[in-house]
């Protein structure tokens, strides 16, 4: 196999991927045949492994520094001596390359992009497709549910600010009548509206676990699947 051809499968497996992650990881996995010159291609590719191998091996990696799992009780990610033998070298390519594209986004992924990548990483997994179809019908239904958990939290959320900002409104016109009655209505109508904030923010902040949860428990079920078939 060529480089060129490498490449070609290695976009093929790569391409569902978010258009800046695709970008910068073939960008990656260039530089990396580059810096090796073209007379170690055949010995890059021995590293690297099969296209898909190494397609999975990032996917892994990627959502990996998505969920921030692997990291020890001081918050720093844990690091391990690399053994020899080329499923350690394609591994560490794997992060190396991933780490690139994390360092070039700057910013968090969205949940929608991590349960993305989750997908994409059980679609690569060596798995049957018997239990790759039943693992994604099972997350297909989690993400029903938290999707519709989290509508339902959304609506209430706009429903109480609405619903604080009107009595707010109301009791703002009762000041010529009450002034006591008016500040009474205000002061209801800005705690409702206030509590909607606050359900607002949740949502967000449970729509964030969830997705990282997620990404957590697929990247461990097919990390260990990998290490059985190695």
């Amino acid at each position: 196999m060529t480089r060129k051809e490498y490449m070609e499968q290695l976009r093929k497996y790569l391409k569902r991927l978010p258009k800046e992650d695709y970008e910068n990881a073939i960008e990656y996995f260039s530089e990396y045949f580059d810096e090796a010159g073209p007379e170690n291609e055949q010995q890059v590719m021995e590293e690297l492994g099969e296209p898909k191998e190494a397609a999975r091996e990032l996917l892994l990696n990627l959502l990996q520094e998505s969920v921030g799992d692997g990291k020890d009780s001081t918050g720093e990610k844990e690091t391990e001596l690399p053994a020899e033998g080329s499923g350690n070298r394609r591994s560490a390519a794997g992060q190396n390359a991933a780490a690139s594209t994390s360092d070039s986004t700057k910013k968090k992924r969205s949940p929608g992009k991590i349960i993305l990548l989750a997908i994409l990483v059980l679609c690569a997994s060596p798995v049957s497709l018997a239990l790759m179809f039943s693992v994604l019908a099972v997350l297909f239904a989690v993400v029903v549910v938290i999707a519709a958990v989290i509508f339902s939290l959304g609506v209430v959320s706009i429903a109480t600010i609405a619903g604080g900002i009107m009595v707010a409104g109301f009791g703002a016109t009762l000041i010529l009548k009450s002034v006591a009655a008016a500040c009474m209505m205000v002061g209801g109508g800005f705690l409702m509206a206030g509590a909607g904030i606050l359900v607002g923010v949740l949502t967000i902040y449970i729509c964030k676990w969830c997705a990282t949860g997620i990404g957590r428990l697929v990247n461990r079920f097919v990390r260990k699947k990998v290490q059985r078939n190695e």
